[in-house]
């Protein structure tokens, strides 16, 4: 007899924005797909190619869920597939994390919620920005506790079509890990009056759809110029793009991505014109199209 399945549906999502460091997120139209099977047994497989660090990136994840949702131990057999590239600061990681979580919610008869799915998912990816984007969809503000850091609660909003997200990938990977480990212990005063106001102004944006007047709007101070030496050409490639119509970019996360946002008469040759930066310092890279995700994660 066949084994209870669901396959989970997530969306990847482009963090930070800019001056939103580990708090804002937008999901996008770029998805993984993790499929949960339960077994007799208390193993757990993986089906198909196994990358590097999934299998116990998965084991993590459900002896969380376990503990945390208070079920009895249970193996399964899962398997991932999708477009959304791994380490380049689209979300991956989340999503494989978000995926096993919800699986196994779902498997479960869901004791967990929404709100306790994300705190789940955060604590694995120490991401709540990308973990609220992947459960809710849209673009989101996560809080965390002053103190501990800790993912307390969100707030959502849906975004139209009409804003469209050209993100290049560029052919190499950076690690959350090493990105975090280039920032600074202190920033200066100026440069966090600088990126608060720039942050505050592109949330008020996003939220009443004045889009035209991200023109210029987007700057952070506090992780991009950091992360740029693990990132080369992005700044220059968000420059490209802005100069060839695009409103403002970011990098994605803490990187390979940059992200412009645009409309669809400006897409692609906002997105040509990032791409030629790579290409010419001599580095492939894979140009998305993308817009919003406003359903978020998925099992069906």
């Amino acid at each position: 007899m066949p084994q209870p399945s669901v396959i989970v549906q997530a969306p990847a999502s482009t963090s930070n924005c800019g001056p939103g460091f580990d708090t804002l997120s937008i999901a996008l139209s770029l998805y993984n797909f993790v499929r949960v099977t339960l077994r007799d047994d208390a193993q757990v497989c993986c089906v198909g190619e196994l990358s590097d660090g999934t299998q116990a990136m998965v084991e993590a994840a459900a002896r969380a869920f376990v503990a945390t949702a208070g079920v009895a131990v249970c193996g399964f057999d899962y398997e991932i597939w999708g477009d959304v590239p791994q380490a380049r600061g689209l979300g991956s990681s989340s999503t494989v994390r978000g995926g096993i979580v919800a699986g196994l919610n779902a498997l479960n008869g869901n004791p967990l919620d929404r709100e306790a799915l994300i705190r789940l998912t955060t604590q694995l990816d120490n991401a709540p920005d990308n973990a609220c984007a992947v459960f809710a969809g849209g673009f989101c503000i996560a809080r965390t506790e002053p103190s501990t850091f800790a993912y307390r609660e969100h707030v959502r909003f849906g975004l139209p079509e009409t804003l469209e997200f050209v993100a290049v990938s560029p052919a190499y990977e950076v690690l959350t890990a090493d990105s975090r480990r280039v920032l600074p212990d202190s920033i200066p005063f100026n440069d966090v009056v600088r990126s608060a106001n720039s942050l505050a102004f592109l949330v008020g944006v996003l939220v009443s759809g004045e889009f035209s007047r991200l023109k210029d709007a987007v700057n952070d101070y506090i992780h991009q110029p950091y992360r740029n030496l693990l990132n080369p050409f992005s700044q220059e490639s968000i420059q490209a793009g802005c100069h060839a119509g695009a409103l403002t970019g970011w990098l994605s996360g803490s990187g390979s991505t940059v992200v412009c946002l645009t409309d669809a008469a400006n897409a692609l040759r906002v997105g040509e014109a990032m791409q030629q930066v790579y290409q010419g310092n001599g580095v492939s890279s894979r140009v998305y199209r993308l817009t919003t995700d406003n359903t978020g994660l998925t099992v069906s």
